[in-house]
């Protein structure tokens, strides 16, 4: 038992050397590119309307498709500090969903 156990230990650790961790999906591309579309420029450096142009542009973009809509939410809330704070670097936009492996 000993010996299966540590054969699968051996192997688990070997698959994640091997493999390259995972990339950012072509659709998580998508949602950062529309949010730096609507973030850019910053709409008076609040981030709640700047969520909420993301959201209705997203949720346009998206029409019909209730569990897409809800990823749109879910991507605001959890990946526009890094686009904001990529934008307010200095970054420029084209480059900002690259800077933050989303593409």
């Amino acid at each position: 038992m000993k010996t299966v156990l540590f054969l699968v230990a051996v192997v688990a650790v070997t698959t994640a050397l091997v493999f390259p961790e995972q990339r950012a999906s072509a659709f998580d591309c998508f949602l950062c590119r529309l949010a730096v579309n609507t973030t850019d420029p910053p709409v008076d450096n609040e981030l709640h309307i700047v969520e909420d142009k993301f959201l209705a542009e997203c949720k346009k973009e998206l029409k019909g498709i209730p569990f897409l809509e809800q990823t749109c939410l879910n991507y605001a809330h959890s990946e526009f500090d890094p686009i904001i704070k990529e934008l307010e670097s200095g970054t420029a936009p084209e480059d900002v969903c690259r800077a933050i492996e989303q593409c």
